[in-house]
This record gives C-alpha cells, sequence and structure tokens, in this order.
C-alpha cells in the first residue's frame, strides 16, 4: 500500500537515494522495487537489541527527510533516535477511528484507499500522487522457481485465483463456502489455484473431494514472489480482504473482495477499476481494523451475509469475457 508513495518520492526526487526499512519477513514486498536504493530490514523478534542497531545504522546515513509511515511502537522508536533535517509521519487518526469502530460516532465516510493517504504527508514537499496503483515485482528468476512448482501448466494458460486465508480469522469467508465456489468453478474451462500460507492447512477442506488436476492447492509451497507470479496468471482473483488480494492488485488483476468485519471506509480498497467490493450493509460495520475484535453478535453476520451465488454472480463476468478471449 505504500509502493505508490515510492513512485511519487522518486518522481518528485529522480536523483535522490530512497531507502526503505521494514520488518525482515515483509522484505519480498519492496525488495524488486525499481524506485528504491536500499532496504533496511529488521527481524522479527529482534527486541529492543535489534531496534537500536538498526536505529544507529540509519543514523549514520546522514537522511534529509526521514517518513514514518507505519505510526508503530517501532517506527517511533526509530524516528526519535534518527536525525534529519525533515521528519514526516504518517497520522493515523487512533481516537477518531477507534471512536467510530466501537460506538459508531463519528462514522467513517471517506472511502480514499490508503495508497493516495500515504502520500498527503508528503505533498508539502512536492510529492503529488500520480493516479496509479500499488506496484509488485517478480523476477525472472522468481518467475521461472514459480513455474517449477506447476510444471503442467501451458505458457499462455490463465486461472481462477482464490485467496480463502487472512491473517486475522475473524476476516475468513467460511471455508464451507469457498469449497462451493470452488466447486462450481472446476466445472468451467478454467483451473483454479488456491493461494495460502503454511499454516492456512484448512485450504485443504476447500479442495476436498475435488480434481486435483483443475483444483490445484498451492497452500503452503509457493514463496511470496512465488506466490505473486501465479497471481499475475489469474485472470480473476476472489479474496478476503487480505494481503494477497492487494498483492494481486499490484499485478493488475481484477479482484472480488469479500469483506466482513473490516470496510472499504479503513482505506484498503483494490485500485483495479474492474474489482468489485462485497460489502453488507450492516449497522455495526466496520467493526474493526483488521479482524481481531470480537463480534458484538456472537457470530459474523457480515460475513455470512455474502452468500456463494452473491460471489459467483461477480465473478461469472470475468469467466465469460475470458471464455471469449
Amino acid at each position: 500500500m505504500t509502493t505508490a508513495m515510492i513512485r511519487a518520492v522518486r518522481q518528485r526526487f529522480p536523483h535522490a537515494r530512497i531507502d526503505f526499512a521494514v520488518r525482515e519477513d515483509f522484505k519480498g514486498l519492496v525488495e524488486n522495487n525499481p524506485h528504491l536504493d536500499l532496504v533496511w530490514t529488521i527481524r522479527r523478534g529482534a527486541g529492543m537489541k535489534g531496534l537500536f542497531k538498526l536505529a544507529d545504522e540509519l543514523a549514520r546515513e546522514h537522511y534529509d527527510l526521514v517518513y514514518d509511515a507505519h505510526r508503530s511502537l517501532r517506527s517511533r522508536f526509530l524516528m526519535a533516535r534518527v536525525p534529519a533535517k525533515h521528519k514526516v509521519t504518517y497520522a493515523k487518526h487512533y481516537l477518531t477511528r477507534s471512536l467510530a469502530l466501537t460506538i459508531k460516532f463519528p462514522r467513517l465516510t471517506d472511502r480514499t484507499r490508503l495508497l493516495e493517504r500515504f502520500i498527503e504527508p508528503l505533498e508539502p514537499f512536492g510529492v503529488k500522487y500520480d493516479g496509479g496503483g500499488p506496484e509488485f515485482v517478480v523476477t525472472p528468476a522468481q518467475a521461472e522457481s514459480a513455474r517449477s512448482k506447476l510444471p503442467t501448466a501451458s505458457a499462455n494458460e490463465t486461472f481462477v485465483g482464490i485467496v480463502p486465508t487472512a491473517q486475522w480469522e475473524g476476516k475468513r469467508w467460511a471455508a464451507d463456502r469457498f469449497h462451493e465456489l470452488v466447486r462450481r468453478l472446476e466445472a468451467t474451462n478454467q483451473r483454479v489455484l488456491i493461494f495460502g500460507g503454511k499454516a492456512d492447512t484448512f485450504c485443504a477442506d476447500i479442495v476436498a473431494g475435488l480434481s486435483p488436476e483443475r483444483v490445484i492447492n498451492l497452500q503452503g509451497k509457493t514463496s511470496l514472489a512465488e506466490s505473486a507470479y501465479w497471481l499475475s496468471r489469474c485472470s480473476v482473483v476472489v479474496a478476503n480482504d487480505t494481503g494477497l488480494m492487494h498483492l494481486a492488485d499490484a499485478l493488475g488483476i481484477p479482484t472480488v473482495v469479500i469483506f466482513g468485519p473490516t470496510s472499504g471506509e479503513l482505506g484498503c480498497l483494490p485500485f483495479h477499476p474492474e474489482s468489485v467490493t462485497l460489502e453488507p450493509e450492516l449497522w455495526c460495520r466496520p467493526c474493526s481494523k483488521n479482524g481481531e475484535a470480537p463480534c458484538i453478535r456472537g457470530r459474523r453476520l457480515c460475513l455470512e451475509a455474502t452468500q456463494v451465488d452473491d460471489v459467483w454472480q461477480k465473478t461469472i463476468p470475468f469467466l465469460e469475457r475470458e471464455a471469449r478471449a
């Protein structure tokens, strides 16, 4: 979601050195970004020792401008210890957002995407949004590695992508509904790819009883870059509100997004103009910025409200277009 900002900074300062600091397990999201010179990382669980080490390394670089786009405890610590002529922080408006999520006042109404919001604090420096979307680069070596994981795929074959996972369980559409959706897709001419991390073992339930030739479970078998390659080979991706949805978006792939406790007003909307969002109109939505908050109703009516037919009807136009191609 920050890659449009990185590109905008490069456009404004074409000859500047632009570095990016990120947790090590997310390095793959930006390590091939053409607008960056260097990616600094900190190991997950590195603690204060790791933070002090990274802060000392950054301080030696004598940056002119440092931008905290994360506004976490870690990034605030780094901001305090890294000297720079200019320091800018992204405002998350914690209090307003918390009140909107808990007591529903003030209501969230702004549906500006986060990729645009991240640029706003840099506008005083002449950085402007260029109207483009997020970016992700897959190298030829990463593409070749990805192809080796699925040798049965022909060079021009396209797929339907399914992303049934999300870091927070509260954002996941039910596995049995994904199963029914995939069962319908199995009967089409396109093969289906299931994406998930190593811990997402419930993906096995989604593909149970379906043809392994028509429905290919990539759960836990591909790296981030390899997953990106296969997402780029999809004609459409059906996903929860989660990271791989944004990765498909960054690759220019339209998505059908299932929102539950989160909503577009939190800024996590896809950029692709053909993407579709399914958001039930319930007074209690949104109730959480990431789906971790318990449901006050005792069940996720926001996810239950979206039926298989709802998703199927939004997916059909993409399948029909692919069939005509």
